[in-house]
């Protein structure tokens, strides 16, 4: 045999590490991916999403009939038969993008410990998404669905105090039915909330007329034996689907049109509030609970002008005739 030559060419110096931690099973992989995200202390909502879209992703491949090795899974696969796939399903591009995510983080992860030699995600984007008009109530629709709770029950008055704070705060219907009499700091004007979509809590202000509608429901709901705010007649923390389906039955009774009547349309009309009125993006992020400016800036982007009033101000047509 010849001697060795000393000098590495690029293309040895390029080749990756091997490792004895390599896979060649998927099962094996996702179980030591959400293992590390519970050492990670990720949200239980994160770690269900990752299980979820992982499996089908896997399942995806099975019928197909390939190899869902982690090592054998390459770039084109995931091009051809997972993105292609799901839009020849008609999928839409954000639930190919929430897989591609899934798909990224395994991928990073098993990188990371050196469980493959060679990363598929490193090549694949994500798909581009677009851009759709986020609704929002007009200030008439706002004032028609607080209409409709019957404030002399007990029921319509807590209904009528989620809303509101809803509308005050901008906050999801998860962290809305989670908030605990405890979070409610009546000194300072805010809400600590401790169930937000990832791990962090955050503190949400309100200001004074929202301050008397919850001492006014306070004293109404009493004592009961656990700490959550917004209760049942039965005195059981409300439930988000109950909550949902009485939402959309106000909005029935209001014969709000030409929207999608849900708590979360109140998350978007609080950002166009919040941006007409002159609010800065920054705290918007912060009150919202986002990430990263990417939906604040689409808020920004959609609601700093009223597009309606400038049209009406600037348009060719009126000015034509003035």
């Amino acid at each position: 045999m010849p001697r060795r030559r000393n000098k590495l060419d690029p293309e040895q110096l390029a080749a990756p590490a091997i490792t004895n931690k390599t896979v060649d099973s998927f099962e094996m992989s996702l179980d030591s991916f959400l293992r590390d995200c519970r050492v990670r202390n990720l949200s239980e909502s994160t770690v269900r999403f990752y299980r979820n879209e992982l499996n089908t992703f896997q399942k995806m491949l099975e019928e197909q009939r390939i190899d869902t090795n982690p090592n054998k899974i390459t770039s084109k696969i995931i091009k051809e038969n997972v993105i292609l796939a799901m839009m020849d399903d008609n999928r839409k591009e954000s639930a190919i993008n929430a897989r591609l995510r899934a798909v990224r983080s395994l991928f990073n992860f098993l990188e990371r410990e050196r469980m493959v030699v060679h990363n598929p995600m490193d090549s694949v984007k994500l798909v581009r998404q677009k851009q759709t008009v986020i609704e929002t109530f007009s200030r008439e629709q706002i004032h028609a669905l607080l209409r409709q709770p019957n404030q002399q029950t007990f029921t319509g008055l807590r209904d009528y105090t989620m809303i509101l704070l809803l509308l005050e705060t901008g906050l999801r219907i998860k962290e809305l039915v989670n908030i605990c009499v405890d979070d409610v700091k009546f000194d300072d004007n805010m809400i600590r909330v401790r169930s937000p979509k990832g791990s962090q809590e955050r503190l949400v202000p309100f200001q004074s007329t929202m301050k008397r509608q919850l001492r006014k429901y306070l004293a109404v709901r009493g004592e009961v034996e656990h700490d959550f705010l917004f209760v049942s007649i039965d005195n059981k923390p409300v439930a988000i689907r109950t909550f949902q389906e009485r939402f959309a039955s106000y909005g029935k009774q209001a014969r709000i049109k030409n929207v999608r009547c849900s708590p979360h349309t109140c998350r978007h009309t609080f950002a166009k509030m919040f941006v007409q009125n002159g609010g800065h993006a920054f705290t918007l992020q912060n009150i919202l609970g986002h990430n990263s400016l990417e939906m604040t800036r689409r808020y920004v982007k959609l609601f700093s002008q009223d597009i309606s009033q400038e049209h009406k101000k600037y348009s060719p047509i009126e000015r034509l005739m003035i």
